[in-house]
């Protein structure tokens, strides 16, 4: 799957237009880039006078309810962009936002693409073996675990297999605010154990995005280095 620097750019200003619609305010930055079948849209300094009130608050579980519920909302028409401006189909959407660092990330999933085994390229046993370590305090141990194409600058890994019974049963029964919390919680996780990821991957961490798929029971952790490029 190949995309021009206008396509991309496109793209961002599309996005951009969407987010300023659906909240009344665009983001500061908001560029794209396609790595492999994802598609990766990384956000900038895009929260709404509002929810930096309740950010101030210390509502965290409402102001995130609120901007997942509107990105939701919107998601549809981000894939049917994205869809239309690459040329591909987009069955997959996440979402995860940093309201310390005004960021946010959307990652954009297609199936229908084939990519090279060769780009799926398998994490070093040192950040493997750290990332199994450090998630088996906050999170069930991943069933699998793969590194995927990520942007410059950036590192994902996707993990399958890693919910709780207790985290299915919470899905099932529409308990949000509890996994909410969970999930905070297991970033924060993350977080304290910054250095010790630094050093498997010998890089420093700027920022750290975690997406959640309950009904695959799989998540994506991507870590940061820098500006996306």
């Amino acid at each position: 799957m190949l995309a021009t620097q206008d396509d991309l750019h496109a793209l961002s200003s599309s996005f951009s237009k969407l987010l300023k619609r659906g909240f009344g305010k665009g983001p500061q930055t908001c560029y794209a880039v396609l790595k492999g079948n994802k598609l990766y849209v990384y956000i900038r300094s895009f929260m709404t006078p509002a929810e930096e009130i309740l950010y101030g608050n210390h509502q965290y579980n409402l102001i995130a309810k609120f901007r997942t519920s509107v990105i939701r909302t919107l998601s549809e028409e981000f894939l049917k962009e994205s869809s239309k401006l690459l040329g591909v189909q987009f069955e997959s959407f996440y979402q995860d936002w940093n309201y310390d660092t005004n960021s946010g990330l959307l990652l954009f999933v297609s199936n229908s693409v084939n990519v090279d085994t060769k780009t799926e390229k398998m994490g070093s046993e040192g950040i493997n073996k750290v990332i199994r370590t450090v998630g088996a305090r906050f999170h069930k141990l991943p069933v699998a675990l793969r590194t995927v194409p990520s942007p410059t600058n950036s590192y994902t890994i996707e993990l399958k297999g890693v919910l709780l019974p207790i985290e299915n049963l919470l899905y099932e029964r529409g308990e949000t605010d509890l996994l909410l919390t969970q999930v905070r919680n297991i970033k924060n996780g993350y977080w304290v154990h910054k250095v010790i990821i630094e050093e498997a991957l010998n890089r420093s961490i700027e920022d750290i995005f975690m997406m959640w798929d309950y009904v695959e029971n799989k998540n994506y952790i991507i870590f940061i280095f820098g500006r996306i490029n």
